[in-house]
């Protein structure tokens, strides 16, 4: 039974070591900056939201495991701003030597590998809604916050677009909520169009 408490110590240590990773992208209302802990939360409870609200075909439970996973690997490669040419360059890599290490460090827990593999390769329609509404959760939230982070990062609004939109129309299923967020945006170009 010892072992088996320390592989729970070291999973339990592994999830603080995720929720002291600071997203670039994160959302700053109030005080307090986003950790990647807190955004893997929002993006499973919004697909558990999405499928619900539009009765999708698609399996919750997957879901809900894609995203809860989905950035576990910046754990070792730390985070990346989509408009960090440098980083960017790197990002591929990065992410690469740290699902090795996670592979070290977790022999044990097949399924959560498995399931960040699955994930990357985007093969099939639960990745693909996972990976569109983690690329949506930022315009959403900038939108919550009237432009204040693309403000501060200098980020337009055309910037982003370009950014966003060919990633999150691998889901149709969320690219017609992105189609919607886009008109408000033209609505209110005074507050968002750097």
């Amino acid at each position: 039974m010892q072992k088996k408490f320390e592989k729970l110590l070291d999973f339990v240590r592994f999830m603080h070591e995720f929720r002291e990773i600071v997203r670039y992208e994160g959302s700053k209302l109030g005080k307090k900056v986003e950790t990647d802990s807190e955004h893997s939360y929002q993006v499973a409870m919004v697909a558990w939201f999405l499928i619900d609200e539009n009765n999708l075909k698609l399996n919750k439970e997957l879901c809900l495991m894609y995203s809860l996973t989905h950035d576990l690997v910046e754990v070792y490669a730390g985070d990346t701003f989509a408009f960090d040419k440098r980083r960017l360059l790197s990002q591929h890599e990065r992410e690469k030597g740290a699902l090795i290490k996670i592979k070290k460090r977790f022999p044990y827990f097949n399924n959560l590998i498995k399931t960040i593999e699955k994930y990357e390769k985007k093969e099939d329609g639960e990745s693909k809604f996972v990976y569109a509404i983690d690329k949506i959760i930022s315009p959403l939230q900038i939108y919550i916050e009237e432009g204040k982070l693309w403000r501060e990062k200098k980020v337009s609004f055309l910037d982003s677009f370009e950014n966003k939109d060919r990633k999150i129309a691998v889901s149709s299923d969320v690219y017609k909520y992105w189609q919607e967020l886009l008109k408000e945006f033209r609505k209110n170009k005074k507050m968002f169009y750097n």
